[in-house]
C-alpha cells in the first residue's frame, strides 16, 4: 500500500489542513468558516503571493451558481475576521476590481499518515518452496484465507455499509444555525444551487432568518425564486410541506398572519416529522398572542420536543411562549435544560425577557450582556439583539437618555438600512411617547430620507402623529394607498390611528374614541390600547380606561419584548389617576406604587414629572367634581 499524505499550509499563528478541512490556530484551537470560505481560503493559500482574479475564484468555489459579488466580498470579510486581521497581521491583499492575493509567508509540510505501510522490499521475500511440501504446509492456512474471502464478499455486497455523504452547503447552513452563527448560515444558504435537491428548502431557510430579523423586503426577495414557479418541487410529503411553508412565510410577509398560520399547520398535516413547520406554527402563533394561539403555540412546540428535545430553535419558541404565559419558572427551567447541551446563544434573548418580566432586571441584564459578546465583531444579529434587550431594560425604568445612546449606537452598527430605520423610529416612539416632539420629529425626517418600504413608511406614518405632525403622517399614507391592498392589516389600522391622535390632540374625544377603537378592533396594538384609555379618560370613562389599561398591563411581556417597555409604568400610573377619580384611592396608591418602584432610578426629569403630574391629576380630579 501506499503511504498517504496529509498536506499542511502554515502560516502566523494558524495551521490549514485541506484533506481534512480543518483550519486550527494557537493552542489548537480550531476555527469555524463556512464550506465556501473554506474552499476559498485554501485556494488563496495554495496560491500564496499570486493574483487571483474574481473569475478564477468564482469558477473554482462557486462553480455552478451563481452569485452577487457582494457575496465573494462578504465570505472574504469572513476570513479576514475568522483569521483576526488587523494592520499588524495581514493576510489578504485586495487587488482593486481584479481579485485577491494571499500576502503572509506560507510554509508547506506533508505528513504521512500513520496508518500507512512502505512497499515490501523484494530481497527480503523467502525463497519459493516446490512441490507437495508447499501444498501440505499451506493447504491449511490457505483454507482460512478462502473461507475469510468468501466472508469479506458477502459483506461488501450483502452487509455493504452506508456510503459517506459528503457535507454539502445546505448542511454546513445547518450546523452553523443550530450554533447562532446566523449570518454564516444565510451565505451557505445562499450558496446552495438551484440544481441541488434541498434549494427550495435553503431559499425558504435563508428568507426566514431575514424575516426573524426585520428584514421583510429582503426576505421576500430571497424567497423570489421559489414563488415564481421557476423552481418545480416535487410530490413526497416534505416536498408538499416545503410548498406550504414556502406559501405561508410569503403570506406572513404581506401581513396576513391567520392564512400563514393555516399554511403552516397544513405543512405539519402533511409531513407530521418536519420539525420547522411546527416552530413556523409556535412563532406565528406566539406573536398573534391570544389564549387560544398561545395554547396552540404550546401544542406544537411539544410534538417538537419529543422529535427533537434539543432543537434549539424549538426551545427559543418555547422559553419565548412560557414568558409570555406568565410562566417565567418554567421558561428559565428550559433554558437551563437546552444550555446542557446546546451554546447556541440565541437562547440568552428569551431567558433575558423572562427575567425582565419576572422583575430580576440583574439577571436579564447578565443574559443580555452574554448575547452581546457572542455577537461583537462577529454577529451583528446576535449584539443587535442583545442591544434590544438592554434598550428595553433601561427603557422600562425610565432611563430615557442612557437607552437613547444604546439605540443611537444600535442604529449607527446596523449593517442594513432596514434596521438602521427600525431604530430611529423606536427613538422617535420613545420621544414621542415621553413629550420631546422637536427631537421625535427630527428622527422621523431622518428616518424617512434613508428607507421607503411600506411596512416602514406606515410605521413613521403613525409617528409622525404621535410627534404632532398629521400632515406628514396623512401624507405618507395618502402615498401608500395604491399599495394598500397588499399592505394587509398593518395599512387598515394605520389610518384610523392616525385620525384618532390628531383628534386626541384637538381634544376632540369623542371622535378619537371612535377612530382609534377602529384601529384597535384590527391589529390589537398595547399602544392603540394606550391612547384609546386617554380618550376614555378625556371623557370621564373611567371604567372603559381601565379596562384599555389593564389590557396593557397584561401584556407586559409583548410590550417589553415588541413595543416601548415604559408603556407598563405609563399605564399604572392612569390607573392610578383612573380609580382616583373612581374614590377609590386604595386601589390607585397601590398603582401610583407600582409606577414608583418601577421608575425609583429613572432620569431625574421623569421622575420630576411623575410626581408632578399625579399632583395635578388629582387637582384636576377634585375640581371636575
Amino acid at each position: 500500500m501506499e503511504r498517504r499524505h496529509n498536506t499542511q499550509y502554515r502560516f502566523g499563528p494558524y495551521i490549514l489542513e485541506p484533506d481534512e478541512r480543518r483550519i486550527s490556530g494557537e493552542g489548537a484551537s480550531r476555527i469555524d468558516l463556512t464550506a465556501k470560505a473554506f474552499d476559498l481560503l485554501v485556494l488563496l493559500v495554495s496560491k500564496a503571493g499570486q493574483l487571483v482574479t474574481k473569475d478564477e475564484i468564482l469558477d473554482a468555489v462557486w462553480q455552478e451558481v451563481s452569485i452577487a459579488e457582494s457575496n465573494l466580498t462578504t465570505t472574504i470579510s469572513m476570513i479576514r475576521k475568522a483569521l483576526q486581521e488587523d494592520p499588524q497581521h495581514r493576510y489578504i491583499e485586495n487587488v482593486s476590481k481584479k481579485g485577491y492575493r494571499f500576502v503572509a509567508p506560507v510554509s508547506v509540510d506533508v505528513d504521512p499518515d500513520r496508518g500507512g505501510t512502505d512497499p515490501i522490499d523484494p530481497t527480503l521475500a523467502p525463497p519459493a518452496p516446490d512441490g507437495n511440501r508447499w501444498l501440505r504446509l499451506r493447504l491449511p492456512g490457505l483454507l482460512v484465507v478462502l473461507i475469510a474471502a468468501g466472508i469479506g464478499f458477502w459483506i461488501l455486497h450483502y452487509r455493504r455499509p452506508a456510503p459517506i455523504i459528503p457535507k454539502t452547503p445546505f448542511q454546513d447552513a445547518i450546523n452553523q444555525e443550530a450554533e447562532g452563527n446566523d449570518n454564516l448560515a444565510f451565505i451557505e444558504l445562499n450558496g446552495v444551487p438551484q440544481s441541488d435537491p434541498m434549494f427550495a428548502e435553503a431559499k425558504l431557510k435563508a428568507a426566514w432568518l431575514l424575516y426573524q430579523a426585520d428584514r421583510d423586503d429582503e426576505a421576500m426577495s430571497c424567497l423570489a425564486p421559489v414563488t415564481d414557479g421557476n423552481v418545480a418541487l416535487g410530490h413526497g410529503p416534505q416536498d408538499k410541506a416545503t410548498g406550504l411553508k414556502i406559501q405561508g412565510l410569503n403570506k406572513l410577509l404581506h401581513d396576513l398572519p391567520s392564512e400563514a398560520l393555516d399554511d403552516f399547520r397544513s405543512a405539519a398535516d402533511a409531513n407530521p416529522n418536519d420539525v420547522d413547520a411546527l416552530i413556523y406554527i409556535a412563532d406565528t402563533a406566539i406573536n398573534n398572542d391570544n389564549r387560544d394561539n398561545l395554547g396552540e403555540a404550546d401544542n406544537a412546540l411539544d410534538k417538537c420536543r419529543v422529535l427533537a428535545s434539543l432543537n434549539t430553535f424549538c426551545g427559543y419558541e418555547r422559553i419565548d411562549a412560557l414568558t409570555r404565559e406568565g410562566r417565567f419558572v418554567d421558561a428559565i427551567d428550559e433554558y437551563n435544560r437546552l444550555r446542557k447541551g446546546s451554546n447556541n446563544p440565541w437562547l440568552d434573548q428569551p431567558a433575558g425577557y423572562a427575567e425582565l418580566a419576572k422583575g430580576d432586571t440583574e439577571k436579564a441584564l447578565t443574559h443580555f450582556n452574554s448575547l452581546a459578546a457572542f455577537g461583537r465583531g462577529r454577529s451583528a444579529v446576535h449584539f443587535m439583539g442583545a442591544l434590544d434587550g438592554i434598550a428595553a431594560i433601561l427603557v422600562f425604568q425610565g432611563k430615557l437618555e442612557e437607552a437613547h445612546m444604546k439605540l443611537e449606537a444600535a442604529a449607527s452598527g446596523a449593517d442594513a438600512k432596514f434596521e438602521k430605520v427600525d431604530y430611529i423610529i423606536l427613538m422617535a416612539e420613545i420621544d414621542a411617547l415621553h413629550g420631546d416632539l422637536d427631537r421625535a420629529k427630527k428622527e422621523l425626517d431622518d428616518a424617512s430620507k434613508l428607507h421607503g418600504s411600506p411596512a416602514l413608511s406606515i410605521e413613521i406614518a403613525k409617528n409622525y402623529a404621535l410627534s404632532g405632525d398629521p400632515a406628514n403622517a396623512k401624507a405618507l399614507l395618502t402615498r401608500l394607498n395604491k399599495d394598500a391592498p397588499n399592505l394587509g392589516l398593518k395599512y387598515a389600522a394605520a389610518e384610523p390611528f392616525v385620525a384618532g391622535i390628531e383628534s386626541l390632540r384637538k381634544n376632540d374625544f369623542e371622535q378619537a374614541k371612535v377612530k382609534l377603537t377602529s384601529s384597535f378592533f384590527i391589529d390589537q396594538s398595547p399602544e392603540t390600547a394606550y391612547f384609546l384609555a386617554k380618550a376614555e379618560m378625556g371623557l370621564g370613562n373611567w371604567d372603559a380606561a381601565i379596562c384599555n389599561l389593564n389590557f396593557i398591563v397584561s401584556k407586559k411581556v409583548k410590550v417589553i419584548i415588541d413595543s416601548v417597555a415604559s408603556l407598563i409604568p405609563l399605564s399604572e400610573y392612569d390607573l392610578g389617576v383612573c380609580y382616583r377619580a373612581k374614590g377609590q384611592e386604595s386601589a390607585a396608591q397601590n398603582h401610583f406604587s407600582s409606577a414608583r418602584e418601577t421608575w425609583k432610578d429613572a432620569d431625574p426629569e421623569l421622575k420630576a414629572l411623575f410626581t408632578n403630574s399625579v399632583s395635578s391629576a388629582a387637582t384636576k380630579i377634585r375640581n371636575g367634581r
